[in-house]
């Protein structure tokens, strides 16, 4: 089974801004392959334990591409992390209504995986290194912070705010868990559809149509992840009630859209991490 070990933070000075902050070490007894799902968040690890080899297919064929420090963007299929037997570092969930303030760019210019180091420059080498120089984890996850504050500081002026019909667009899909149609989304922040669909697509990377299928996906994938820990495991029909699905056989297919696998075969597969952060999807 291996050993699990996940350390959370508060975010600080960051609030809103950061979904979840985590410390990991993971022994696992043999190596392994992660689905990292998609989320209506963005993500950036920071490994201590080498590159992280990452492709986005799940066959031996696929490509593998290695990153010290990786930023996930809004993505509607999963990416495969190659884990090793022994992983240690620093996994961030970011409001990608952020992405201009902490990371310098809109959250549509990031790709499904991007290096970490290429956005970020040498702040993100420099963190690296300062997180290894420490083994206390409530000293590394004060420093990934501290990071993220000093990049929001140094941003220029000229990038500018997200657009507020676009800001409140993608407010309202997260708060109504995607169930609410692109019309109705467009009336909400006095736009047409059409007008929505360009700016929104150019900042967040999807459309809002995509995006309400995300937050739906994610309320489920959550649901799942928590019912997978009662004794009974999860009732799938239920989950489809609950997140807005039309029935059960529409949310089998909406996770093998999303996650490539059905929702049973991925709580079989995904186990040892869902126990490991007690059922929260922020964990990626």
């Amino acid at each position: 089974m291996g050993q699990h070990y996940v350390r959370s933070a508060s975010p600080g000075p960051l609030g809103s801004a950061v979904g979840s902050l985590l410390g990991y070490e993971i022994t696992d007894d043999s190596p392994t392959v992660h689905r990292g799902l998609p989320s209506p968040w963005l993500t950036f690890v920071i490994s201590l334990d080498g590159p992280v080899p990452t492709a986005t297919g799940p066959g031996p064929d696929a490509p593998l591409h290695r990153y010290a420090s990786l930023v996930g963007g809004l993505h509607t299929t999963p990416a495969y992390i190659h884990q090793p037997v022994h992983q240690e570092g620093a996994q961030l969930a970011l409001d990608p209504l952020a992405s201009r303030a902490l990371l310098g760019l809109p959250a549509g210019e990031l790709g499904l995986v991007t290096d970490a180091d290429d956005v970020l420059g040498p702040l993100s080498r420099d963190l690296r290194e300062r997180l290894g120089e420490t083994s206390a984890w409530d000293e590394r996850l004060a420093l990934v912070t501290g990071a993220l504050v000093q990049a929001a500081g140094s941003r220029s002026p000229t990038l500018g705010p997200v657009r507020a019909e676009v800001a409140e667009a993608w407010r309202h899909v997260v708060r109504t868990g995607g169930r609410v149609s692109v019309p109705e989304i467009a009336a909400h922040v006095w736009l047409s559809p059409r007008q929505l669909t360009s700016l929104f697509s150019a900042e967040l990377g999807l459309s809002p149509g995509a995006a309400c299928r995300l937050a739906r996906f994610d309320a489920a994938q959550d649901a799942v992840r928590a019912r997978s820990l009662t004794p009974s495991g999860p009732n799938l029909a239920a989950v489809a009630a609950r997140t807005g699905y039309a029935d059960h056989s529409h949310l089998v297919r909406d996770f093998q859209a999303f996650a490539g696998l059905s929702p049973t075969a991925w709580v079989a597969q995904e186990r040892a991490n869902i126990q490991a952060v007690g059922g929260s999807s922020r964990a990626g």
